[in-house]
């Protein structure tokens, strides 16, 4: 029942807006006569636009009756399967095309209902904003929230700047790109946490690989190739790189790899599943051979 349309069930406001055409020439067509289609039509199109803007204290959503979101659509394909229409006691018969709309009216009036959500504020992050606070005032520095991304490219370029170069008038061996990024990596993680783990194809590392070392990724094939780059020593100067092994043998195997990168943090779940996958491989080549 609709309190506000005169006791109206929304089935009985629906059968009229369902006899409606789109096209054609007569007072039923929406688009030849949109003001004068009949009184239930218009009434249901008030209604499907009051239910989205408005809380309908009336309108009863599924979870108020225990439905979770998955029951209640589940039981809507149910019947949208296995009836055509629903005939009441009355000899009423019901499109079921209703049931569209009532299930749009549920979503909508549920985002309405539910209280709007709160980011969750750790101790150690409230007291950075209050830092934040204090700083601002004492010393009058104005600043604004960077987005995550900017963030990391600003401090990757510090980090760089301060440990690596790329000029070295002797160097003729670049720095690999995966030592590169598993350092990057150690560095982030040690100072941030392990939720700030970037990979060779996120946003901040192409913009530091543009705009710091000078290669663009985007259009570079040569992804494999090693960069200019040359760690310095105490006084600055660069230091000149090292070819550790000339096979995919040797220093490169999987647990040297694993050894070196994992010294300051714990593997990713990215990082664990291809350890398996490895593993399983090793296994399987050995059984054959057996």
């Amino acid at each position: 029942m609709c309190p506000e349309y005169n006791n109206y069930r929304v089935y009985e406001l629906y059968d009229d807006f369902s006899k409606l055409k789109w096209e054609g020439t007569d007072y039923q067509s929406l688009l030849s006569c949109p003001d004068e289609i009949p009184k239930k039509a218009y009434m249901f199109l008030q209604l499907m636009e009051q239910s989205e803007k408005e809380h309908l204290s009336w309108f009863i959503v599924g979870r108020q009756v225990q439905l979770s979101d998955s029951t209640f659509q589940r039981c809507l394909n149910m019947y949208k399967s296995r009836f055509l229409n629903v005939t009441l006691p009355n000899k009423y018969m019901v499109d079921l095309g209703v049931l569209d709309y009532l299930e749009k009216m549920n979503n909508t009036q549920l985002r309405m209902r539910l209280p709007r959500p709160k980011p969750c504020i750790s101790a150690h992050t409230a007291r950075l904003m209050r830092e934040l606070w204090l700083l601002k005032r004492e010393h009058k520095l104005p600043y604004k929230l960077r987005s995550d991304d900017k963030q990391i490219c600003t401090i990757l370029k510090k980090w760089f700047n301060d440990n690596y170069t790329i000029k070295c008038e002797d160097g003729k061996i670049g720095y690999p790109r995966r030592q590169l990024l598993e350092e990057a990596n150690c560095f982030l993680v040690g100072q941030f946490g392990d939720c700030k783990v970037l990979y060779c194809h996120a946003a901040p590392w192409r913009w530091f690989m543009k705009h710091v070392i000078g290669i663009d990724d985007n259009v570079q094939r040569g992804h494999y190739l090693r960069l200019p780059v040359w760690k310095k020593d105490q006084k600055g100067k660069p230091i000149l790189n090292k070819r550790k092994s000339v096979g995919t043998g040797g220093e490169f195997s999987l647990e040297k790899r694993v050894h070196n990168r994992l010294k300051d943090r714990n593997a990713t779940e990215r990082e664990k599943d291809a350890a398996r996958k490895a593993r399983d491989n090793k296994n399987k080549k050995r059984k054959k051979d057996y």
